[in-house]
């Protein structure tokens, strides 16, 4: 008799939790790789900055400086690439997310 009870109360409770309990894992997902990719950003970008002001810290002359100026301009290519691909990342993590929200959503109409 009170095995029935406690089945009952813990079908129910899975039922009433579940859905709140796929969501938070969903939203754990995509926090976790949120910040795993704003922490690469940060180290790509800081490692592009740091480079640029070891090569500004060996300009001695005019040719140096020459030198310099066109390193700058690649860093400024590799900057724009890599903020092209960090865009691609993010966008591809809203919609991995904004998948995951629509299946939960589906599966809870079904319930």
């Amino acid at each position: 008799m009170y095995t029935d009870i406690f089945k009952t109360f813990n079908d129910q409770t899975e039922k009433t939790f579940g859905p709140l309990y796929q969501y938070n894992q969903l939203v754990a997902k995509n926090f976790t790789a949120l910040t795993n990719l704003q922490l690469e950003a940060a180290r790509q970008y800081a490692d592009i900055g740091l480079a640029q002001l070891q090569v500004n810290s060996q300009v001695r002359d005019v040719q140096g400086l020459v030198t310099s100026g066109a390193k700058q301009l690649e860093t400024m290519t590799r900057i724009s690439q890599q903020m092209i691909e960090d865009g691609k990342k993010l966008a591809e993590l809203a919609q991995e997310f904004k998948a995951g929200l629509d299946t939960l959503a589906a599966d809870a109409n079904k319930a």
